[in-house]
């Protein structure tokens, strides 16, 4: 989440909480240090945006649940793509042996050849 949709997300929390938000309480409200020029576009934006474009800002729980669900999406794409490469690796161990077979036996087969 970059830094000027935090400020819109803690502008949202605030009014939603009955507050008028101000720079003060958005800057209490994030409790991390952003940049005062971010700080004012972001008051200021938000106090430009219609009710429908309030609403649709995501608040901090929505952005968590939608991190979390990327997280286990990416885990889920992560297990299927170790299990590929695990029997591709069975694969092509059962692949080595029997060249290593054949190897032996054409090296037996040579060394027979030179010995008569």
């Amino acid at each position: 989440m970059s830094p000027l949709d935090q400020v819109l997300c803690a502008a949202k929390q605030l009014s939603k909480e009955g507050k008028n938000p101000t720079l003060a309480l958005i800057k209490t409200k994030l409790g991390i240090s952003v940049a005062m020029p971010i700080l004012i576009q972001g008051l200021q934006q938000y106090k430009s945006m219609s009710d429908a474009d309030k609403a649709s800002i995501k608040t901090t729980a929505q952005i968590n649940a939608s991190a979390q669900e990327n997280l286990q999406q990416q885990s889920t794409d992560d297990q299927r793509r170790v299990e590929k490469l695990e029997q591709e690796l069975v694969l092509l161990k059962t692949e080595l042996k029997a060249v290593m077979q054949r190897l032996t036996i054409l090296e037996s087969a040579a060394k027979k050849t030179c010995e008569k």
